[in-house]
């Protein structure tokens, strides 16, 4: 399929992907500004919105706002991964654009998002940005986890992206395995695989910052340190072996990360604080402690997730050397 073939010509589609648990107070939001987004004359959008096991009024406000709702029953789903794919099966449209249900995004977002597709980019993810008045500790998990992909980022290709923000040619994504749904790693780096997959076949990763969404992070020191906990607890099941990451290099050796995990956190907090003052963001200077202290939780969930990954592996007769595979 060419590229500019998602364009107007009779009828096009365009389907925006969003996995929701509990977020009632969240997804009206974000869908309003879904909805109200410009796309090309003659072009459809079509929100498809997985409610994995809510028990508030999560599908109800979707459906009320317009979305389309696709609800996954007791034993069907669990993690983002299993709700992406399911929403990804259910879309009609092309590109499928994923977004998280708490990012709400900023004008122009979609269209920025559909114009590097037009210039036939496979993969394009888009930036996360502050939303106004989120309390500090929301603030701090924005610093820890968008380092690599907020607003003052150059556009370019990358070598992952997060799916909170990320949009795909659906026969492209549909050729891979789809995101992993296997816990740990369907709730952190469930993306990985199929980038990787993608990556293999010649395709890249174009990163926007131009399409910005707003991530309301839940605050709350427990959110903080519990979120971090789970990124580092499957990090090192997920990455190892793996070449769609940063520092591919640094996750071929599982046991040396384990065994400097905590005094890597000194280091990891000093690389997330660079990367903010270089774009001369300088409120994660006051935030080090919190910073600190997340990165501490990470060094945690890094040493005992993977430490139980090497046991799997040798239990099961690998070898704990080599890459790992999905």
């Amino acid at each position: 399929m060419p590229p500019e073939a998602w364009r107007a010509s009779g009828t096009s589609r365009v389907s925006v992907v969003i996995p929701a648990r509990d977020e009632a107070a969240a997804i009206g939001r974000t869908l309003a500004a879904v909805f109200a987004q410009r796309i090309p004359a003659g072009v459809e959008l079509e929100v498809v919105v997985v409610d994995d096991g809510s028990t508030d009024g999560t599908a109800a406000i979707a459906a009320a706002a317009g979305a389309r709702v696709v609800t996954l029953g007791p034993g069907q789903g669990g993690s983002p991964g299993v709700a992406r794919n399911r929403g990804a099966a259910a879309a009609t449209g092309d590109p499928l654009v994923f977004l998280d249900a708490d990012c709400a995004p900023a004008a122009g977002w979609l269209a920025r998002l559909l114009a590097r597709h037009d210039e036939g980019e496979v993969v394009v993810g888009g930036s996360l940005d502050i939303p106004p008045g989120l309390p500090a500790t929301g603030r701090c998990d924005h610093y820890c986890g968008s380092y690599h992909v907020h607003p003052g980022r150059a556009a370019g290709y990358v070598a992952n992206h997060t799916p909170a923000n990320l949009s795909v040619r659906r026969d492209d994504f549909l050729s891979t395995a789809g995101f992993t749904e296997r816990r740990p790693v369907a709730d952190g780096h469930e993306e990985l695989g199929w980038q990787e997959e993608l990556a293999s076949a010649g395709a890249r990763i174009r990163f926007e910052p131009s399409a910005v969404v707003y991530h309301h992070n839940r605050p709350g020191m427990g959110n903080l340190l519990r979120r971090n906990y789970r990124w580092g607890y499957s990090a090192l099941e997920s990455k190892s072996g793996s070449p769609a990451v940063r520092w591919a290099w640094l996750y071929r050796r599982p046991r040396l990360l384990i065994a400097a995990s905590l005094p890597l956190a000194v280091s990891h907090t000093a690389h997330t604080v660079l990367c903010w003052t270089r774009h001369r963001v300088l409120e994660p200077l006051w935030m080090l402690p919190l910073i600190a202290a997340a990165r501490l939780s990470y060094a945690a969930g890094l040493a005992v997730g993977g430490l139980r990954w090497l046991s799997r592996r040798h239990a099961g007769g690998e070898s704990w050397a080599g890459s790992f595979r999905r």
